[in-house]
């Protein structure tokens, strides 16, 4: 199975949780945590350890707000220490969180080039 840990600063994954909700319902396989301003580093990486505890040899896909940004240090961490089951993202907008949400029998890899390219391909200027 795959898991998909969106991750970001203040109410980012709430928010995000919040909008997919009201577009598509809960995703059963996503999960959503914020750093908060009260949380420091070791906080965060907490509450990443003991999520991930739960998922066993499951791959997870991390969904950060912020490439290089405090979130995003902690997905790397562990992708870099779960090398090929874990990849980590950033930048990713609602029309790639739709997607992820959706059943899917794409692998690990594939699920996340198809997000990435969600993302560029979703991206507009009106009137062009």
């Amino acid at each position: 199975m795959i898991r998909i840990l969106v991750l970001g600063h203040g109410g980012y994954a709430e928010g995000v949780k919040s909008n997919l909700a009201m577009l598509v319902g809960q995703p059963e396989s996503m999960y959503f945590l914020d750093l908060t301003p009260t949380d420091d580093l070791a906080d965060l990486e907490k509450k990443v350890t003991d999520l991930l505890e739960g998922f066993g040899s499951d791959q997870v896909l991390f969904a950060c707000d912020l490439m290089g940004a405090s979130p995003f240090r902690v997905a790397a961490i562990q992708t870099y220490n779960h090398p090929g089951n874990y990849i980590t993202v950033a930048g990713l907008n609602t029309m790639a969180y739709l997607e992820l949400g959706m059943a899917s029998d794409l692998t690990l890899s594939e699920l996340v080039d198809r997000a990435i390219e969600t993302t560029k391909n979703s991206v507009i200027k009106y009137p062009e």
